[in-house]
């Protein structure tokens, strides 16, 4: 994992996740939070998406609890308008662990770290890439693929949950499953849902960049 810690404006959300790869949309009108953007503009233009964790109870000055995997967003797009108000849209490109909470005011602001990738042992990541593509083929019933193929499966993982239309819980799930092995499985367990499953399909041929070959039919791989 990386030892790099950051310090980034906390923008805390009921039921909050920004997975890697995602776009998020956001209105910002309270009054702490355009504050909060003038932070995210004079600096690094990186704001962390956290989730509300009611199972634990709010801290010394009162503010909610948030779980500890947070998604880290770059700010890819940004429309001040005349009223002081904002519409932005945040682009996912990584999770961090929070480290600590700074005494920051009005709004909330966080020591993490980074989260990288898994480096897995190459007999770890050919399995974990194998269930993935296994996974994936018993719920598009039955296409044909790569299973030498080079990619990662965390990453896949991801993509394939972000443009899926998973309801706020299960993309918490997802945000929260940091290891490689979390994430295939976590995916694959979603992916019972029929409707997942058809909206799987829809999106195989934009997987193509990750060197896979899904092509409908029989399956060869195994």
């Amino acid at each position: 994992m990386s030892q790099q810690i950051v310090e980034v404006p906390l923008f805390p959300l009921p039921r909050g996740a920004l997975l890697p790869g995602e776009l998020l949309p956001l209105h910002i009108f309270e009054p702490r939070y355009r504050e909060m953007m003038r932070r995210v503009r004079l600096g690094k233009r990186t704001l962390a998406i956290a989730t509300l964790d009611s199972a634990r109870p709010p801290d010394e000055r009162g503010r909610p609890a948030v779980a500890d995997i947070v998604g880290l967003g770059k700010l890819v797009r940004d429309e001040l308008k005349a009223d002081g108000t904002s519409d932005i849209v945040l682009h996912g490109w990584g999770r961090a662990r929070i480290v600590e909470e700074l005494p920051s005011s009005p709004f909330r602001m966080v020591r993490a770290t980074p989260q990288d990738d898994d480096t897995l042992h190459p007999v770890l990541a050919f399995r974990m890439r194998r269930e993935l593509l296994l996974g994936l083929a018993e719920r598009l019933g039955g296409i044909s693929y790569d299973v030498t193929a080079r990619f990662d499966a965390g990453a896949l993982a991801d993509r394939i949950a972000s443009a899926l239309s998973l309801s706020a819980s299960h993309r918490v799930r997802m945000m929260q499953a940091v290891s490689t092995e979390q994430r295939v499985y976590t995916l694959l367990e979603l992916l019972e849902d029929m409707k997942h499953q058809k909206r799987l399909a829809e999106l195989v041929p934009a997987l193509g960049d990750f060197t896979l070959r899904f092509d409908r039919g029989e399956d060869s791989g195994r």
